[in-house]
């Protein structure tokens, strides 16, 4: 508008000398210049964006316990915090905390680092300490829509409570219908050194099926099944609902509520995670 006033007015005097010059008269005017409006809206989470041409949706976590394809474009950075947290069936309830910083290293390459915390202990004595840290390296295969499941791999080296252990994953999602999300994961977990009773080792996987009721708000599922060998060899079995909120382009909430279905299992499992995008 400045420019166009700048411009008008400019004009205005170049033609007012000239009238000048060769005697015309000239006259007071007096125009309104028409008012423009300029509104921004986010776009469509169906959108594909960036360098790997995804859909926006996957750049928040939809899911807590399951992950799909990379979540940081290249350049920028997200922290997230989480809280997990387990209800025995027969004690008290274990809190575990952690602060994530992605990184993504483009390439279709993302890195993760973490900070782990736990609160643990009979109510009313509960203890706080750190337990570690790890660090998450993602690979994509190809960029969004060019395999079947946009498969990504997925690698985590931990150091927590004075051991080392592994997580590696294959990363599986897409879109189902209109509105309809949905994420695999395939986990091995173990510890690596000591004597053998000492390296458990766990296998497991998480699927999960979310809707988005529109630009902001996802419901819907998740399933866990987790089969591992230390404390006697259990199974645990988890089913339960998910919803997530986009406050604006840099924050979300995540919660996650999954009872156990089975006496292996945990009363159940609830993951709170808050996100930030710098």
């Amino acid at each position: 508008m400045l420019a166009s006033l700048f411009v008008t007015t400019l004009s205005y005097g170049q033609y007012s000398s000239t009238a000048i010059r060769y005697g015309v008269k000239a006259t007071d005017t007096t125009s309104n210049l028409q008012e423009v409006v300029v509104t921004a809206k986010p776009y469509p989470q169906t959108k594909l964006v960036g360098e790997y041409n995804q859909p926006a949706w996957t750049l928040v976590r939809k899911f807590p316990s399951t992950r799909v394809y990379l979540m940081v474009p290249p350049n920028t950075i997200m922290y997230e915090k989480w809280l997990d947290i387990r209800d025995r069936r027969n004690g008290p309830s274990q809190i575990r905390m952690r602060d994530e910083f992605a990184f993504g290293l483009g390439k279709r390459f993302e890195l993760d680092l973490y900070m782990h915390t736990v609160s643990d202990g009979i109510a009313g004595d509960y203890t706080f300490k750190p337990r570690g840290f790890s660090w998450e390296i993602r690979y994509a295969l190809a960029d969004w829509g060019k395999l079947w499941g946009n498969p990504t791999l997925y690698f985590e080296h931990k150091f927590l409570n004075g051991r080392q252990g592994i997580e590696p994953k294959i990363l599986l999602g897409d879109r189902i219908g209109r509105r309809g999300i949905w994420g695999v994961n395939l986990i091995y977990e173990a510890n690596l050194g000591g004597t053998k009773e000492e390296q458990e080792r766990e296998y497991a996987y998480t699927a999960s099926y979310g809707y988005m009721v529109n630009n902001d708000l996802t419901i819907g599922v998740s399933n866990m099944f987790r089969y591992n060998d230390y404390e006697g060899t259990s199974k645990e079995l988890y089913v339960g609902p998910l919803v997530q909120y986009r406050f604006n382009g840099h924050a979300y909430i995540n919660v996650e509520h999954m009872p156990g279905l089975n006496q292996g299992a945990k009363q159940s499992r609830t993951i709170i995670i808050f996100g930030w995008r710098f």
